[in-house]
């Protein structure tokens, strides 16, 4: 099994709560560029460009997070500077597409937790390797040594175009949810390209997961675009034995997430907006 690189920093584990308490926060982060870059923005663009990794991760400090995993991520120095705010370990997941002069490096991904992270692998399978026409922008999972236990982590960015490939990349990640799921609970969190009504959704809850956000109210609320939000596209999902804890969720759908009202030289942090959920007393039985 091939390994992925994992840096180890200190783990900062006093902004949470209670050991058994967790949040989550899944967010598509357009390569920390900043959205949209037009000619009101251009300028504080400029000025901050340089220091977005460590902007978005004080943004998300805030929340207080036990995992974020990242689309869209950037090279890998980039994630390294984003995890080393948090005093976070992190894994980088290199995206299957190369990429082209507006996306050097394609879509990477990457988790991004103060728990140990055990093992890891980039473009895993239930077993047979993945044709090259799926997970062209990134499929990784992580195993995370937690209070609670173990907790494998998928975080996954799907096809935008095609949704006969998104098809065929559900049924492949359920397959490697229920394969992980054999040895401890499983979440699955990114930018799956599709919104609640589609077939793709239904592949989801036909498999028994849990979408964490439908579970506590956000519905239709978009993810996306921050500066004109229109559909749901980013998600959070369990299995059931993990979502059985979760007690709340919500689209961060407010400044910097978006951009500030009223201030025509503002901008999001990405043309997505976070979503974010809330587990308590893991591990324990209610």
């Amino acid at each position: 099994m091939k390994r992925f690189i994992i840096v180890c920093c200190i783990v900062v584990l006093s902004g949470l709560a209670d050991a058994n308490d967790f949040r989550t926060i899944s967010y598509n982060v357009l390569a920390f560029r900043g959205y949209p870059n037009n000619e009101s923005t251009a300028q504080l663009l400029a000025e901050n460009a340089a220091a977005h990794p460590e902007i978005t991760a004080r943004e998300l400090s805030k929340f207080k997070p036990s995992l974020i995993t990242l689309q869209e991520a950037p090279a890998e120095p980039l994630v390294k500077r984003f995890a080393d705010t948090l005093a976070m370990n992190y894994v980088w997941f290199p995206g299957g597409w190369k990429g082209s002069k507006n996306y050097p490096g394609g879509f990477p991904g990457a988790v991004v937790t103060p728990y140990p992270i055990v093992d890891s692998e980039s473009r895993p399978s239930a077993g047979t390797p993945h044709p090259e026409r799926l997970f062209t922008r990134h499929l990784g999972r992580a195993e995370l040594d937690t209070p609670f236990g173990s907790l494998h982590v998928i975080s996954v960015h799907f096809h935008a175009h095609e949704r006969s490939v998104r098809l065929e990349e559900a049924a492949a990640v359920v397959a490697l949810i229920r394969k992980l799921n054999q040895s401890a609970p499983v979440l699955l969190q990114g930018d799956l390209n599709h919104k609640p009504d589609a077939p793709e959704y239904k592949v989801w809850t036909s498999a028994g997961l849990i979408d964490i956000g439908a579970k506590h109210g956000i519905g239709e609320t978009p993810t996306g675009s921050s500066t004109n939000p229109r559909q749901r596209i980013d998600y959070i999902w369990a299995t059931p034995d993990f979502a059985k804890f979760s007690t709340a969720a919500q689209v961060l759908n407010m400044p910097p997430f978006t951009p500030e009202p009223g201030k025509s030289s503002a901008y999001a942090l990405s043309d997505h907006m976070p979503v974010l959920a809330e587990f308590q007393k893991l591990g324990e039985e209610k």
